[in-house]
């Protein structure tokens, strides 16, 4: 009897992977309705085997978002010139190298064995996202591949735009604190030990800031190794819990909660929710697949909490309009753009609109920040210096002042 893998989405929602052992993809359907599941997607497989491992197995493959950028761009190209799949992907490996080959001589490979091309794009997931899986698994049940690929491309371009406008705003302040924090521990370990020896052979009294300059010097000179050796600790740690649930969804907490950067952040998610539910929809994805995909992309935060229960509530029925309204997460545009956009049935038209206008909200967002950053950064370090200065001449003065009295 033959062997089929689904994927289907139970009562409260939830998407759920297996096989069953069927006459024909009716009788699975059929099967799954007992089990009160909603099929999603139904793949024969030519063995049992295959239908133990479930999926294709994954590999960690990893590409950068320009190299991502370009496979999609390629891969348009050539199936809209009426290339097939797999004389495109052989066309693409002639000149790829390194993971990039590896990754398209796996992909043509599943495809030869039957899978589709969201399937063998599947075990590539340090590559492939839940949103471009999901945007080419509805351009492939509806037949618009290259469609599919035209929206990914626009979205990536904008992700690209939008994250080099973030890391542009906030390199100068990075490059600035980085140079400030070293100055301070040159000053302090190898400049200010020099100084203490003069202040001590003179027995003048010294100033309160001196006192505490020459205490955290005496310090870092003698526990510098310990306290850099913690901050590496704490730094290696800090990497190796980042992909962890609890620590990604803490951070990204903490994150909102900083003024004006949290602000941005928050924008940025509603940007981020509105385009993926908008091409989604726009795809033909189910609903409630589509909130699981944009679920698992969003950064943790408000809107991701808020998405994951908009999602449980229209599991149960629940209007998505409804949904939102209940949370007052979202701002009141995008939730009256889902409201009109749910009665018109052009939801994926009111929420790209929605997005083109935050995301020009979070361009102005960043440049005010920018703006105001650099004299903010430069009065800090302006002071530091000052108070540097102050703390090692002050004592001086009053060396110079003693000495003029005898």
């Amino acid at each position: 009897m033959p062997m089929f893998l689904y994927r289907a989405a139970d009562l409260a929602g939830r998407v759920v992977d297996g096989s069953l052992e069927a006459e024909s993809e009716a009788a699975v359907a059929v099967a799954l309705e007992h089990r009160s599941l909603t099929p999603l997607h139904l793949r024969r497989v030519k063995s049992r085997h295959v239908a133990v491992a479930g999926v294709n197995e994954p590999t960690k493959i990893c590409l950068k978002l320009r190299n991502l950028l370009e496979f999609t761009r390629q891969l348009k190209l050539m199936l809209a010139s009426g290339i097939t799949v797999l004389a495109t992907l052989a066309l693409l490996r002639q000149r790829a190298t390194g993971g990039y080959q590896r990754l398209l001589d796996r992909v043509a490979g599943d495809i030869q064995s039957g899978s589709t091309l969201s399937e063998a794009l599947a075990a590539h997931p340090r590559t492939f996202d839940p949103f471009y899986l999901g945007t080419i698994r509805a351009g492939e049940a509806a037949g618009v591949h290259t469609q599919a690929l035209d929206e990914l491309i626009r979205y990536y371009e904008r992700r690209a735009k939008l994250r080099r406008e973030i890391t542009g705003a906030l390199t100068y302040p990075a490059i600035v604190v980085a140079a400030l924090i070293g100055a301070c521990f040159v000053l302090l370990i190898f400049v200010i030990p020099q100084f203490q020896t003069v202040f001590a052979s003179t027995g003048v009294e010294l100033p309160l800031a001196t006192q505490i300059l020459l205490a955290v010097s005496a310090f870092l000179h003698a526990r510098g190794w310990w306290v850099l050796g913690g901050v590496l600790a704490l730094a290696t740690t800090a990497w190796l819990v980042r992909p962890l649930p609890r620590a990604r969804s803490a951070f990204g907490h903490a994150l909102a909660r900083v003024p004006f950067i949290g602000h941005i952040l928050y924008l940025s998610s509603v940007v981020q929710f509105s385009r993926m539910l908008a091409l989604l929809e726009h795809a033909g994805l189910p609903l409630l697949e589509s909130l699981r995909v944009v679920t698992e992309m969003l950064m943790p935060g408000p809107v991701r909490t808020l998405i994951a229960e908009v999602r449980r509530q229209v599991a149960t029925g629940t209007a998505i309009s409804d949904a939102v309204a209940d949370t007052h997460v979202l701002p009141p545009l995008v939730e009256q753009m889902i409201v009109v956009g749910e009665q018109t049935g052009r939801i994926d038209e009111t929420l790209s609109a929605a997005a083109d206008h935050y995301e020009e909200d979070v361009r102005i967002r960043i440049l005010r920040l920018t703006t105001a950053l650099e004299p903010l950064l430069t009065i800090l370090l302006s002071s530091l210096v000052l108070g540097v200065a102050l703390a090692i001449f002050l004592p001086m003065w009053r060396m110079n002042s003693a000495l003029l009295k005898h």
